[in-house]
């Protein structure tokens, strides 16, 4: 299942973002979202909730 945001960005990161799309032919949302997963990944949000989905698996 997956779910929709909306988020509200500078004009100078909207177009950072559109330029880096075309270059890495992506769509500028998946680009976003890409990015936002990542930033999540890096500061470690994603693994606690994995772990404490594991935890509760035990």
């Amino acid at each position: 299942m997956s779910n929709q945001i909306r988020i509200t960005v500078s004009d100078e990161i909207d177009k950072l973002l559109e330029q880096l799309a075309k270059k890495l032919g992506k769509k500028k949302s998946m680009l976003a979202r890409e990015l936002m997963e990542q930033r999540l990944y890096d500061i470690e949000v994603i693994q606690k909730g994995i772990r404490e989905l594991w935890e509760k698996r035990k």
